[in-house]
């Protein structure tokens, strides 16, 4: 007597870029980093540079949060100065700023989503094989 199994199969979106619900979700995920990279960012100090230049730097990867441009990048390098904003300024509290790195760490690790230029880029792919006849193998 046989029993019948169950199977289940877990996606891996971290190669995919998901459509739908997820793919909406990524992109509030995306646009709230964005507004945090944007807060957060114009905050370092650059001293050494023109007094405009934090905040041409947080628009950037504001802009290409939204985008979905390099994407994991980003939110990686965004959470990490999330985290340096929280020793270098310290008025936020520790948690929020645990909050936001956490945020952009996520987005990272889950991707832009199908609705990004990273998705148009490195998306998928339809490769068509045409099978080839026994005459046809020296074409090649």
């Amino acid at each position: 007597m046989k029993t019948a199994g169950i199977v289940v199969m877990m996606t891996k979106f971290l190669s995919r870029y998901p459509d739908g619900a997820a793919g909406i979700a990524l992109v509030l995920l995306r646009l709230a980093c964005a507004w945090i990279a944007f807060l957060v960012i114009a905050r370092l100090p650059f001293s050494q540079f023109s007094p405009n230049t934090s905040t041409v730097v947080s628009g950037a990867f504001a802009l290409a949060l939204v985008l979905g441009f390099g994407t994991r990048i980003v939110a990686f390098v965004h959470a990490a100065a999330a985290i340096a904003t929280a020793f270098i300024s310290g008025s936020d509290s520790a948690l929020t700023m645990i909050a936001r790195a956490c945020g952009c760490a996520a987005l990272g690790l889950l991707g832009p989503g199908a609705y990004s230029i990273d998705a148009l880029v490195f998306g998928r792919h339809v490769i068509r094989l045409e099978p080839r006849g026994p005459g046809r193998a020296s074409d090649a």
